[in-house]
Formats: C-alpha cells, sequence, structure tokens
C-alpha cells in the first residue's frame, strides 16, 4: 500500500508552497515585531564571528533583511524556498539577498554557512525525505558555526491533517526538532526559549500542547570527538 503523504514536498513545490505564500505575503512583509530567532543572536556571545547565513524555507526573506539588526557584520545573507513566488518578492523586495528556489532535502546551493536558520520548516517536510532532508541541514552549517533551530514543541510527537487542501492527505509533523541533531553528537545546545506560537511581542505565557513552540540554538563544534 503507497503512503498517501509520499509526495508531500511535490505538492507544495508545484504549487501549495505559492498559495501558502500569497495568504500570509502581507503579514510577512508587516513583520517587524519581535523575533525568538533574531532575539536568541542577539544574545549569542560568538555573533560577531558570523559572517555568512543561510536560512532554509525563507519564505519572502523578511528575517534575512532583518539580520543586520543582531549580526552587523554578515557578508552574504542567503536563502532558499519551495515557493517560487516569495523566492521572486524577496529578490524584488532587496537584491543584497541570494535568494533561490529548492528544498530542504537538496538544497541549491552546495557551500557551508557560518550560521543556518530553519524556522518552522521541519514539521512540513514529507516523512520519507526526513532525514535525507536533516542530513542536507547539516552539511549546510560549518564546522564551528550555529544552526537555529525554531518548531513547535508538543509533549509528544504527533501529527496534524492540513485544513487548507482537501483533495490530498498533506499533514504537519510536530516534535523536538533539535534534538535530531543534538543526538548525533554533532551539535551541542546553546539555548533554548519556549513560547506560544502566536506570540508576536516575546511575551512569557502558557502555551498548551498545541501552540507550543520552542527556539533552539546550536553550536556544532571543531572537535565534537576529543580524544581520551
Amino acid at each position: 500500500m503507497s503512503n498517501p503523504t509520499v509526495q508531500q514536498d511535490e505538492v507544495f513545490r508545484s504549487g501549495e508552497g505559492d498559495a501558502w505564500f500569497r495568504r500570509n505575503a502581507a503579514s510577512l512583509d508587516a513583520h517587524a515585531g519581535h523575533d525568538w530567532i533574531l532575539d536568541s543572536l542577539s544574545r549569542l556571545q560568538g555573533r560577531a564571528d558570523i559572517r555568512t547565513v543561510c536560512e532554509v524555507g525563507c519564505a519572502s526573506a523578511w528575517r534575512l533583511a532583518r539580520l543586520p539588526e543582531v549580526l552587523p557584520r554578515t557578508t552574504r545573507r542567503a536563502g532558499f524556498d519551495l515557493s517560487e513566488d516569495a523566492v521572486r518578492h524577496g529578490r524584488a523586495r532587496d537584491p543584497a539577498l541570494d535568494l533561490r528556489f529548492g528544498a530542504a532535502s537538496a538544497p541549491p546551493f552546495d557551500e557551508q554557512f557560518d550560521l543556518v536558520i530553519v524556522s518552522f520548516v521541519l514539521h512540513w517536510i514529507d516523512r520519507a525525505l526526513l532525514t535525507r532532508s536533516l542530513a542536507a541541514i547539516d552539511a549546510l552549517v560549518a564546522p564551528g558555526g550555529y544552526l537555529a533551530v525554531a518548531d513547535f514543541l508538543p509533549d509528544s510527537p504527533c501529527r496534524r491533517r492540513y485544513h487548507h487542501r482537501n483533495d490530498v492527505a498533506l499533514y504537519t509533523y510536530k516534535q523536538d526538532y533539535a534534538a535530531a541533531f543534538t543526538a548525533t553528537n554533532l551539535y551541542r545546545e546553546v539555548s533554548r526559549s519556549v513560547f506560544h506560537h502566536g506570540d508576536t511581542q516575546g511575551a512569557l505565557q502558557a502555551a498548551g500542547d498545541g501552540d507550543r513552540a520552542s527556539c533552539v540554538l546550536l553550536h556544532k563544534p571543531l572537535n565534537a570527538y576529543p580524544e581520551r
């Protein structure tokens, strides 16, 4: 029996990614408030050493556009997304950004970055491509670099039906994705913020199982396996 979610990434690549962006473009363009990833980076002791950044699933790249607020010494800001509309929109708004069309499982960059950002992307990814996507994201992070992962944080892993499409079985999958990287022993957790997914003010408030999210900043040390 075939898995109805195996083609999930292709559905987003072939049009649903653009549909998602059109529904959310106005709010993304207006996003000038609190952002947990920018907040975490603003408190990172080693942020002055970050020169190159890539955002996986960057949408219109509003966060990359704001990145100099907290990382003023960056020399390269790149990103990619499965929505061609979002990529075109981001390029028009800020030509200084290197934005491309691509999926987490097959990034359109063959270089490594000081910082890679993955914000509320992994829960969309087809389960058949999850481990490939995690490996591809890891390959983007330079040794000694950082990985910022933000996503839902339920009490236990779960999935939820995607309500914008009834013609095909699409799901979002919620779990602690930062744990997938630390489990390899290649990453060390630097900071973790737990918050209500709907919060835009950076306020501390209670969040139930369905609304709880986390932003985890990870470091990829140069020597993860010291000799003893």
